[in-house]
């Protein structure tokens, strides 16, 4: 009895230490007095994953290396039923006169409109530990499996985000055209020039955007592009922006600047200019940018991609963006007499949009495609 005890405490200390160090010492030490004062019941494996723990885990990582989504506006406390955003939206204004000379004034009725979007359901495929993993590995095998589960899951759910933001309106990327610059089809690209950056200012600047809170997001190869030009110059004020040390890049024109892997794709760059402007919209009407799934597709080389395929980056100010947070839920099969072990898996419920009907507060900044 005395030797069982002991066995208890110390693998409950274990386990505690391993949760401590995966979340924190509360945590980890709250694991430790649950372990020896919560009875487990007779024959279930005294490791068993708490779903609750795992979700609050999802959540608390899910803008980890990917927080640029905090950069936008949060409508999270509209969502209902898990599922659905529901915003209520005053119509216009009534109009305002100066000095008003003719009566009766017009009578006008505000129309109000709900704006409505479903959030986006991400799923994980179902996970099967082997009961001989769990005995053999214990918690590590489960920690591990799930882990790389939770990764890909936010990965996917940021490429979809950025998908929910996609702009309206584009620059064409400035610097000279080479091949280099190609990342996926062929032939030349144009590349990322500091001059790009202040054609989106003098944009937001004519959009009436607030100076605070402007973002862009590159991705790897149009970011080191950038960096290239800024290093190259003999402007001692672009030196003072660029660490080379890190290989950061602070922010230029206004703009926080922010990397990650990918951004987005179109199958080709076929704009034509808006009139009066220094902007472009897609010539055809129809949105060019490659779903999220046909995206990571090419990117792991599932997908061929297309000759003409360009990648753009987007401008953004933080109040023209939103993102919803829905439900969070861990699905579990534990000790499933087919499989002889647990299944597991998990489903976020996860969406966003560009909040201007008129699309203003987003601006991509594409590759433009030349074939020589």
């Amino acid at each position: 009895m005395k030797r069982s005890l002991i066995l208890r405490v110390m693998l409950a200390a274990l386990f505690a230490a391993v949760v401590g160090a995966m979340f924190s010492p509360v945590v980890g030490a709250a694991t430790f007095v649950a372990s020896n004062f919560v009875k487990i019941p007779a024959g279930s494996f005294g490791m068993a994953v708490t779903p609750e723990i795992w979700t609050d885990y999802i959540i608390g990582n899910l803008f980890k290396n990917n927080e640029f989504l905090l950069e936008s506006v949060d409508e999270s406390q509209y969502v209902i039923g898990g599922t659905v955003v529901h915003i209520p939206q005053a119509g216009a204004a009534s109009g305002v006169q100066r000095n008003r000379t003719s009566l009766p004034a017009s009578v006008t009725r505000r129309r109000d409109i709900d704006i409505t979007y479903a959030l986006d359901e991400f799923t994980t495929d179902p996970r099967f530990i082997p009961n001989a993993d769990k005995v053999e590995l214990s918690y590590d095998k489960m920690e591990s499996c799930m882990y790389e589960d939770m990764a890909n899951l936010h990965e996917v759910v940021a490429e979809a985000m950025l998908y929910n933001w996609r702009p309206t309106y584009f620059i064409k990327a400035s610097a000279t055209k080479h091949a280099n610059n190609t990342i996926h089809g062929s032939n030349l690209r144009t590349g990322v020039s500091i001059a790009d950056f202040a054609k989106a200012k003098v944009i937001f600047n004519k959009w009436n955007l607030p100076k605070a809170d402007r973002y862009v997001i590159l991705n790897s190869e149009m970011y080191e592009q950038l960096c290239s030009e800024v290093r190259n110059a003999s402007n001692d004020v672009l030196g003072a922006v660029y660490d080379n040390v890190t290989g950061r890049l602070k922010a230029l024109e206004g703009f926080t600047i922010l990397e990650r892997s990918t951004t987005l794709m179109a199958s080709n760059s076929t704009l034509s200019q808006v009139s009066g402007t220094q902007y472009f919209k897609w010539t055809s009407g129809n949105d060019l940018t490659y779903s999220v799934e046909d995206y990571i597709n090419i990117e792991n080389g599932s997908k061929a991609a297309g000759t003409t395929d360009c990648c753009y980056g987007i401008f953004w100010h933080k109040s023209c963006v939103a993102r919803a947070l829905g439900n969070t839920v861990m699905y579990t099969n534990e000790g499933d007499p087919t499989y002889y072990g647990d299944i597991y898996s998990f489903l976020q419920r996860l969406g966003g949009r560009a909040r201007r009907a008129d699309g203003k507060g987003v601006l991509g900044l594409i590759q433009e495609y030349h074939a020589s």
